[in-house]
């Protein structure tokens, strides 16, 4: 009962950044998502020109990334998705017109 009385705070997360061993994943739409078993399934897609024979262009869409995580990792991405689009809302620094004027 001592334990439950006097709750120990959680330790601090370890994260440690791996650099360049971290794989980088650029999408530009959510293809598909789902869940299977209780795991979350995102799978990400890029978008990709393909010249045709008659000179036009298709339009593609090529598979990415594919996430798979829990119901927690799962919101811990969307709160840090929200967050992270506040700050584009945030205003932007304009620059001063003066400093930006040029004088012929």
């Amino acid at each position: 009962m001592a334990d439950q009385d006097n709750p120990q705070p959680p330790a601090a997360l370890a994260y440690e950044d791996t650099g360049a061993a971290a794989a980088l994943v650029y999408f530009d739409i959510v293809g598909a998502y789902g869940i299977m078993n209780g795991t979350v399934e995102i799978e990400l897609a890029t978008r990709i020109l393909v010249p045709t024979a008659n000179g036009l262009t298709d339009v593609k869409f090529l598979s990415s990334g594919r996430l798979r995580c829990s119901p927690t990792a799962a919101a811990n991405l969307r709160n840090a998705i929200d967050a992270a689009l506040k700050m584009l809302e945030a205003p932007q620094p304009q620059p001063d017109p003066v400093a930006a004027s040029r004088m012929n």
